[in-house]
């Protein structure tokens, strides 16, 4: 019998204080933005945990917690997508089907990732489960004045694919990135634009370049600020959007979404046995 393999789309979450000027003792031993920081993961991990249903008005799921270590969750998580048929006595019914897919959340401070089973049969986009676990845990999260924001992660190699198949043709490119708050994935931004989205107490950052419309862009990778923007934002930091001379729409690197393969047969193990799988794909 062949072994088919499954796809597992890959996305980046950062956890951010909703106002880093925040004042006072909070709860339990946090008073500062520096204390929220540290205890940030734990915060997100007692949140996460506690949430048994990730529905909202558009899409009724059922959810199971696999697994539950110190940083790793392993969820199953399906949606309701009935079935319709006409039967031979010329009535109509529905059927009741449960699609569903594998959902891994890694909440080391230096990974935060979430990975994703692609089954179309059961969510359209995997995005959209990202979404609706962020979404869920949304008003709990904000009580300990934290938010989760994520991005796809992008293969570093496609933005300068895309830079290369459009040389001088490029005339902006819009770089979307969230304040980092991940020395790992953040290593090469120049500290001033770091300081400056920290000191703002802003979220979300956007620096856009633009050349003369009878010109283009001049875009080199020994640019050390444009690479590191191409590297942090390929990391799930951000997006990059670029327009081209001759195409009516922009090009989004964060449309090629990174992911792993992993085989079925893998996937039919313990789930301490898919964990590790997973764990070691995502590294």
């Amino acid at each position: 019998m062949k072994n088919s393999e499954s796809q597992f789309e890959m996305f980046r979450y950062q956890l951010l204080p909703i106002d880093r000027y925040l004042q006072g003792d909070l709860f339990e031993d946090i008073s500062t933005v520096e204390d929220l920081l540290k205890k940030k993961n734990n915060l997100f991990s007692r949140v996460l945990s506690s949430k048994k249903d990730f529905s909202n008005k558009k899409t009724q799921t059922a959810t199971k917690l696999l697994l539950n270590t110190e940083d790793f969750f392993l969820f199953r998580i399906a949606a309701n997508r009935s079935l319709h048929r006409e039967t031979k006595e010329f009535k109509e019914e529905y059927l009741d089907n449960w699609p569903s897919i594998l959902v891994a959340v890694w909440n080391d401070p230096e990974v935060q990732i979430v990975a994703v089973q692609k089954r179309t049969s059961a969510f359209q986009h995997t995005e959209t489960v990202v979404k609706l676990i962020l979404d869920g845990i949304r008003s709990s999260l904000a009580g300990y004045h934290l938010r989760a924001i994520h991005e796809p992660m992008v293969e570093r190699k496609v933005f300068w694919q895309i830079v290369e198949k459009y040389y001088n043709k490029i005339q902006k490119i819009e770089f979307e990135f969230i304040t980092p708050n991940m020395a790992n994935i953040s290593g090469n931004l120049p500290e001033s634009l770091k300081e400056f989205a920290k000191a703002a107490n802003s979220v979300k950052n956007k620096l856009e370049i633009e050349a003369d419309p009878d010109s283009s862009l001049h875009i080199e990778k020994n640019n050390n600020t444009i690479s590191s923007l191409a590297d942090y934002t390929s990391d799930g930091g951000g997006n990059v959007a670029l327009k081209v001379r001759g195409l009516s729409k922009k090009i989004n690197t964060s449309k090629t979404i990174k992911h792993v393969e992993v085989s079925e047969l893998s996937l039919q193990g313990t789930a301490e046995e898919v964990a590790e799988i997973l764990k070691e794909l995502m590294k």
